[in-house]
């Protein structure tokens, strides 16, 4: 998954389109040091969002602002999940 566009929004929040859901916007708002997804403007002709989508896109969205460090260390991450750092690499 690919991150298509981003745009900035008022008080830090920041709209992302990824390539597996082009019609979707992805709301990110920030917590503490890092971002967080609190909703998305899903489109019906976009494919359902998984549990694992979810995962991946807040990984990337953190990587690519640089703040995966603060992401990764908040403490409902426990690092073990399937959808990792290695998701990224793809």
């Amino acid at each position: 998954m690919e991150i298509l566009s981003y745009s900035y929004k008022r008080k830090g929040i920041i709209e992302f389109m990824f390539d597996k859901f082009p019609l979707s916007k992805v709301v990110f708002y920030p917590i503490k040091q890092y971002y967080f997804i609190k909703f998305i403007k899903w489109d019906h002709r976009d494919p359902a969002v998984k549990t694992e989508d979810l995962e991946v896109m807040q990984l990337q969205v953190n990587e690519f602002l640089g703040c995966l460090d603060y992401y990764t260390k908040r403490k409902a991450y426990n690092g073990n999940t399937r959808y990792h750092l290695n998701t990224l690499q793809k």
